[in-house]
C-alpha cells in the first residue's frame, strides 16, 4: 500500500502542535496554547482572523477618519495642481475604498466556520435592527461616493461638500463601532446581555456601558490619527513636493495628539475589561504580556517619531516609517486583545481544567508514536 503522505502530514503537523499546546500552557502562554490546541483547520481559521481583522480595523479607521482631513485639505484650496489639491482627492477616494474594504473583511470574519458564537450574536437582534443597519451602511457609501466624485466640482457649495464628509464619518462612527463592540462582548459572553431580543431601547443601553463606550471612543481617535498617517504616506509618495512640508506637519500634530489621547483611553479600556483579560494583560500570562508591552514601546517611539514630523525635521521616509510603524502596531494590540479575551471563553476554561496526568499522557502516546 501506498503512503498517503497528506495524512501522514496532517497527523504531524497535529502532533507537534499538542506538543507546542502542553509547552506553553506550562509557560503560562494560554492564548497560544488554546491555539495549538486546535485541530489544524481551526488553526488555520483562526490565523487567518487573526490576520484579517487588523486589516479590517485600519479599513474602517481610513473610512472613518479621513473625510475629516480631507474638509482641512479642501478648505480654502482652488489650485487643482497643488498637493493639498491632490492629496485630498486621494484621501476621498481611498476612503471609500477603505469602507468597501472593511465591509468585505468584516463579512469575512463573520462568514468564517469558527465565528458560530458571532453569528448567534448576531441572531439576538430583530430584523429591523438589520434593515436599519443595511440603510446606514448605504447612505454611508452614497455619502462618501458622492463627497469624493463631487471633489473637482463643487465651488458655491463647498459647505455641502463638508456636509457630506461629516455625515459619513458620524454615521460610521455613532453606529457601528458600538454595533461591533456588542456583537463581539455578546459572543464571548452571552449573559452578559439578559434580553433574549435585544430591541434599540436596550441597544442604546448596551452602549454606554463602560467597556463599549471607551472602546468606542478609543476607535474614534484611532480613526482620526490612521487617516492623518495616511495624509503622510500620501505625500510621501511624492517627496518632490518639499514645498508643502506644512500638511505633514499638521497631519503629524494631528496623528500625535490623537495618539496621546489615545493613552488614557486606553487605560479606561483596560479598566472596563474582565478580570480574566485584564489580568491576563498584565503579567499573568507571559507571551500575552510581552505583546501588550512592545505595543507599549512601538507607541512611545511613534509619538517621538510624529513630533520630530510635526516640528519641519524629516524626510519621505520617516513619513513611511510612522506609517508602518502605526500599521504593525494595530497588528501586535489586535493580536494581543484577541488572545487576552480567549480567557473570557467558556472553550478555554475546560480547556484550562484539563489535568496535567491527561497532558503527559499525551506527550507519552506522541513519544511512542
Amino acid at each position: 500500500m501506498g503512503v498517503n503522505w497528506g495524512d501522514l502530514a496532517v497527523e504531524l503537523v497535529s502532533k507537534v502542535l499538542l506538543c507546542c499546546s502542553w509547552f506553553c500552557h506550562r509557560l503560562g502562554i494560554v492564548g497560544v496554547s488554546r491555539i495549538a490546541s486546535m485541530c489544524l483547520r481551526c488553526v488555520l481559521l483562526e490565523l487567518i482572523a487573526i490576520c484579517v481583522l487588523p486589516v479590517h480595523l485600519l479599513a474602517m479607521n481610513v473610512a472613518c477618519g479621513a473625510p475629516l482631513l480631507c474638509i482641512w485639505l479642501r478648505r480654502g484650496e482652488h489650485d487643482k495642481s497643488s498637493a493639498r489639491w491632490s492629496i485630498g482627492k486621494s484621501l476621498a477616494w481611498f476612503a471609500l475604498g477603505a469602507y468597501l474594504l472593511g465591509l468585505l473583511t468584516g463579512g469575512g470574519l463573520i462568514l468564517l466556520p469558527s465565528a458560530e458564537d458571532l453569528r448567534e450574536a448576531m441572531g439576538r437582534f430583530g430584523n429591523r435592527t438589520y434593515w436599519f443597519a443595511g440603510s446606514e451602511l448605504l447612505f454611508s457609501f452614497l455619502a462618501l461616493w458622492a463627497y469624493a466624485r463631487l471633489w473637482d466640482q463643487v465651488r458655491l457649495w463647498r459647505w455641502v461638500h463638508a456636509i457630506l464628509a461629516v455625515a459619513a464619518t458620524s454615521n460610521l462612527l455613532y453606529h457601528f463601532p458600538p454595533l461591533m463592540i456588542v456583537l463581539g462582548k455578546l459572543a464571548r459572553d452571552p449573559a452578559w446581555s439578559v434580553e433574549s431580543v435585544i430591541e434599540r431601547s436596550h441597544f442604546l443601553e448596551l452602549m454606554i456601558q463602560p467597556e463599549v463606550l471607551s472602546i468606542t471612543i478609543h476607535f474614534g481617535l484611532a480613526s482620526l490619527a490612521v487617516a492623518a498617517l495616511f495624509v503622510l504616506a500620501l505625500w510621501a509618495r511624492n517627496d518632490t513636493q518639499t514645498s508643502q512640508k506644512r500638511i505633514c506637519r499638521i497631519a503629524a500634530a494631528i496623528a500625535f495628539f490623537a495618539s496621546l489621547l489615545q493613552l488614557p483611553i486606553g487605560i479606561w479600556v483596560l479598566a472596563a475589561l474582565p478580570q480574566v483579560g485584564r489580568s491576563a494583560i498584565l503579567g499573568e500570562k507571559i507571551f500575552v504580556s510581552v505583546l501588550f508591552l512592545a505595543s507599549m514601546i512601538a507607541t512611545f517611539y511613534l509619538l517621538q517619531g510624529l513630533v520630530k514630523i510635526a516640528l519641519g525635521d524629516f524626510t519621505p521616509f520617516d513619513c513611511w516609517r510612522v506609517f508602518w510603524l502605526t500599521v504593525c502596531l494595530v497588528f501586535v494590540m489586535t493580536i494581543t486583545m484577541r488572545l487576552s479575551r480567549y480567557e473570557e471563553q467558556p472553550g478555554l476554561v475546560n480547556f484550562q481544567k484539563n489535568s496535567l496526568e491527561l497532558k503527559l499522557q499525551a506527550m507519552g502516546d506522541f513519544v511512542c508514536v
